[in-house]
């Protein structure tokens, strides 16, 4: 039993990109990043009350926004912080550290989850 029924391949593809060509849409691709992932870094998070800079980064997935110019996410990260959506990180001993709460208010209300 065959069925009479013609593959039309689409032409749609992903986006290529090593560095987004605008402002514009590297801040679209690292607010998609941020609302993709922000349940599951506040469900890996949930006894903490801080939140190391490191660990936001890897769940986030923010060094996939830019995988050849930015490894790390480390840039993305700072941006952020520059920009003003997030605030400065504390040090504790060598590492930086967020506040949980107040980082989950901010990234919530600059990607528009509620």
């Amino acid at each position: 039993m065959g069925y009479s029924v013609d593959y039309k391949p689409t032409n749609r593809r992903r986006a290529k990109r090593a560095v987004p060509r605008s402002k514009a849409q590297r801040t679209k691709d690292i607010k998609n990043a941020i609302r993709w992932n922000l349940r599951q870094l506040e469900h890996d998070t949930i006894g903490a009350d801080a939140i190391a800079r490191s660990i936001v980064i890897s769940v986030l997935r923010l060094n996939k926004i830019a995988p050849t110019a930015d490894p790390s996410g480390d840039h993305v990260m700072q941006q952020l912080i520059s920009d003003g959506i997030l605030g400065k990180p504390e040090r504790r001993g060598s590492t930086q550290v967020f506040d949980r709460a107040e980082l989950l208010t901010s990234l919530k209300a600059w990607v528009g989850v509620l």
